[in-house]
């Protein structure tokens, strides 16, 4: 029977949290860990390139890992587990940002191993906290409300980096050379790192597990066969990896956009997250009655055209600051009306598998999701650099070789495109019935 139970604001705002310090650190990661690397750190090209992708190759394994022992040990065992990684959260988050002068090969090993280690804590806290959705609620519209809180929670978080980071890294770092960035930089993530690790004890504290799933006994393999027969948890990680693609791309190349393509500087390109980032939030409450109005999978789609049209339009804008506006604001609406869908949609993936398998197999289903999401951040990430490379990008260098405007342009729009096709196949073959 379906619990319609009415959540208590405070317990969804103590979700919200969990997405507010996850995208802290996450904005932190996708928006300025690139330009971190090779404009203030100094690593080459295609050390970054590596590290973005090996990273993710290791989270293979942490992701999967983490969701199958939530599995082993039942659905109580997630507070517990956010609790215990709140600090441990903090802490490699903030390593990550820590410029130490070691030789060149020595950076390059510096880089990989934290932001490694950052992201194994992740994926264990970010896991649980996923699945913690489904064990609060079994209603669809409080798992709706939750997900919109959580979305609102991203965007808060986001929205706060893209503000604050660029003024903060030279206000605190006391000019605008590479050593005072680097050590504003430094100072300006301990204090995010902190606040993030106070938001994962609020999670632990204020959400109730009321329907932790029974401790899964079957093997890891049998399970995941299972899972993988799913069709709908299959395509609603199809969706995520898509999603991610254009997000990775979107904030990773805001930068580079602003400067190279827009001919602005980069607190231009920290305006330009700033508004993406509001207009995302914005955007967030219309899922609600869009969904009500179109059905879900419907709402998805009228997203995805108006995403599709606004990349095209930002393609024909060019250099056009007020073409560029106008199309990155319809863009970010329409991504985040639609935000909320992708978890909403992963949900009900879930529950559709396990009448049919008996597995409850929550952990592990929204484990390998989440790696899903970083496996398209860590590879978009990598052809990113890659464009950067082939199209001779000089850090921090005033003067640019010509053919580096088309390459940016391709990560910046012509990528994200693709993926907005990708996903608008995906919510075709959903066949929603709602």
């Amino acid at each position: 029977m379906e619990d319609r139970q009415t959540l208590p604001l405070k317990e969804k705002v103590a979700y919200g949290c969990g997405d507010v310090a996850s995208n802290m650190m996450w904005g932190m990661t996708s928006s300025y860990l690139m330009y971190y690397y090779t404009d203030i750190y100094g690593l080459p090209l295609v050390a970054v390139s590596w590290i973005l992708l090996v990273a993710r190759v290791v989270d293979a394994f942490c992701d999967p890992a983490i969701g199958y022992v939530v599995d082993r040990m039942g659905g109580l065992i997630v507070p517990r587990l956010i609790r215990a990684l709140a600090i441990p959260f903090g802490v490699t988050g903030f390593l990550c940002f820590v410029a130490l002068p070691f030789s060149p090969t020595g950076k390059i090993l510096w880089a990989g191993l934290t932001y490694i280690v950052f992201g194994a804590i992740y994926s264990c806290i970010n896991t649980p906290y996923g699945a913690l959705s489904v064990m609060i609620s079994r209603s669809a519209a409080a798992r709706v409300s939750l997900n919109a809180f959580r979305m609102m929670g991203c965007q808060a978080g986001s929205l706060f980096v893209a503000l604050m980071t660029i003024p903060a890294m030279t206000w605190l770092g006391g000019g605008d050379s590479a050593a005072q960035h680097r050590y504003g930089m430094a100072v300006y993530v301990l204090v995010l790192s902190v606040v993030g690790s106070l938001l994962w004890l609020c999670v632990a504290r204020g959400c109730t597990v009321r329907h932790p799933p029974a401790p899964v006994r079957q093997g890891l393999v049998v399970t995941l066969r299972h899972l993988s027969g799913n069709r709908r948890w299959v395509l609603s990680n199809m969706l995520a990896f898509f999603y991610f693609v254009g997000q990775a791309a979107l904030f990773g190349f805001a930068l580079y956009y602003a400067r190279i393509v827009l001919g602005g500087t980069e607190q231009l390109g920290a305006n330009i997250i700033t508004f993406i980032t509001v207009l995302l939030f914005a955007g967030v409450p219309a899922c609600g009655p869009l969904a009500r109005r179109l059905g879900t999978v419907r709402s998805g789609i009228a997203c995805l055209i108006a995403q599709g049209a606004a990349y095209l339009a930002m393609a024909v804008a060019g250099a056009s600051m007020t073409g560029f506006f106008l199309s990155a604001g319809l863009l970010a609406l329409a991504q985040g009306g639609m935000s909320p869908l992708y978890y909403t949609l992963l949900a009900q993936a879930v529950d559709d598998g396990n009448p049919r398998t008996s597995t409850g197999s929550a952990g592990l289903a929204y484990s390998i999701n989440t790696w899903v999401t970083k496996l398209a951040m860590g590879l978009t990430g990598f052809v990113l650099a890659q464009f950067l490379s082939h199209g001779h990008y000089v850090a921090d260098g005033a003067a640019q070789p010509l053919e580096v405007s088309w390459w940016i342009t391709a990560g910046f729009v012509w990528l994200p495109l693709g993926a907005v096709c990708m996903q608008a196949l995906c919510l075709l073959a959903w066949r929603d019935r709602a």
